[in-house]
C-alpha cells in the first residue's frame, strides 16, 4: 500500500481532469493509498497564462493533433 499519492493535471480540456479523477477513484476503491490528492496545476498560475494555455491547447488539439502526439512521444 502506498502512503500518499499526488495526481497532477491541467484543466485545459476535460480529458486531463477526467483521467485524474478516474485515477483518484481507482486508488480509493482499491484501497491502494492512505491519501490521494488531485491538484489542477493551472490553479497556481495567473489568469492570463491559464487562459492562453487552455486556448492554445484546444487549438492544437483541433488543428494539429499529430503535433500534440509527437510532443507526447518525445517528452
Amino acid at each position: 500500500m502506498l502512503g500518499r499519492v499526488l495526481i497532477l493535471s491541467a484543466s485545459a480540456g476535460a480529458g486531463h481532469v477526467r483521467a485524474a479523477q478516474a485515477l483518484e477513484r481507482a486508488f480509493a476503491q482499491l484501497g491502494a493509498a492512505h491519501e490521494v490528492h488531485h491538484v489542477d496545476t493551472l490553479q497556481f498560475t495567473n489568469k492570463v497564462f491559464r487562459t492562453l494555455y487552455s486556448k492554445a491547447y484546444i487549438e492544437l488539439v483541433d488543428r494539429a493533433p499529430d503535433v500534440l502526439g509527437w510532443l507526447y512521444d518525445i517528452c
